[in-house]
């Protein structure tokens, strides 16, 4: 590596550790009433489910095994170690919390890959995550009327599901759209059909995908249990499934997401608990457990990358 590529790679990284300092700083300390969130937090470290929130923690990096299972999947002839694999998603991680719509997650994959055509690693990584909001919409359009009545915005719900599925198992159709723009076809940026994963690959990665929705749930049903909102846990699977579909539309600037997750989280658990700062304190625990942990632990391994 020349002397300028080695200080640019430098500034790069300095420049996502002041990004993801200032997001987390912003988030806990600025825009959160965080010393009464932290008060909450120290009366239930004492109480009889504290054992909940450790569950919470202990199923994090489970959430990301399985998609790491799914990402070496979704590679299908392209191999690397497990270990770097899952390095590569954890950094990912990273740089999809500092840019928009966590648009950079695949340049954390493509660090721990030997895989010299970056632009089917955005492809393949773009497929895993129409799985993962397929999934969300599918079981939160079906528990949506825990929260609303309306039939037609449930229809619409589940109409945005059913397409969302469509275009990821038969996401040759959407290829062909992209394939369409010539300005795309020129630079490289597609991919052809026969280098989407088989029927039979896409349906392990949704199972997965689903498993992985599982995990999600039982974090959520533990933590908002742990602070209190509702004891209820049919109860709050349902009205997570709402939360999760909700959050899946969660703006695309990163500085925006969490003021999203805790107005988001007000209104869906607004039917079934008052206590307000118990459902904020709950949404940023899950929050920090499953970004802002993995974020830190990826920014570590794209540090020590060269």
């Amino acid at each position: 590596m020349n002397f300028s590529n080695r200080h640019l790679l430098l500034a790069a990284k300095a420049a996502i550790f002041v990004l993801m300092a200032w997001l987390i700083a912003d988030r806990l300390f600025l825009q959160n009433d965080i010393d009464n969130q932290w008060q909450l937090f120290t009366q239930h470290i004492n109480g009889e489910r504290f054992y909940l929130f450790i569950i919470a923690i202990l199923f994090m990096p489970l959430n990301w095994v399985l998609e790491t299972v799914k990402w070496r999947i979704l590679l299908q002839s392209s191999y690397a170690p497990f270990k770097e694999l899952m390095k590569g998603v954890i950094a990912g991680v990273t740089f999809g919390f500092v840019t928009p719509g966590r648009s950079g997650e695949f340049i954390g994959r493509v660090l721990y890959l030997n895989e010299q055509d970056k632009t089917k690693v955005f492809y393949l990584t773009g497929i895993g995550g129409i799985a993962q909001t397929a999934v969300t919409l599918l079981v939160g359009s079906l528990c949506l009327n825990v929260l609303v009545d309306d039939v037609f915005i449930q229809g619409i719900a589940m109409g945005l599901a059913l397409i969302c599925t469509l275009f990821y198992f038969r996401f040759d159709l959407l290829n062909r759209l992209i394939n369409s723009f010539p300005f795309l076809v020129r630079k490289g940026l597609t991919i052809h059909n026969t280098e989407i994963p088989s029927t039979n690959l896409l349906l392990k990665v949704f199972g997965i995908s689903a498993a992985r929705y599982g995990v999600y749930l039982l974090q959520y049903v533990a933590v908002f249990m742990f602070f209190g909102v509702s004891t209820n846990a049919l109860l709050l699977t349902a009205h997570n499934a709402v939360l999760l579909l909700v959050q899946s539309f969660s703006p695309l600037l990163p500085f925006m997401d969490i003021s999203f997750r805790g107005g988001s989280a007000l209104w869906v658990y607004g039917n079934i608990s008052q206590n307000n700062i118990a459902i904020l304190t709950a949404a940023l625990s899950i929050w920090v457990i499953n970004l802002v942990l993995p974020a830190v632990i990826g920014y570590v391994f794209i540090v020590r990358k060269k």
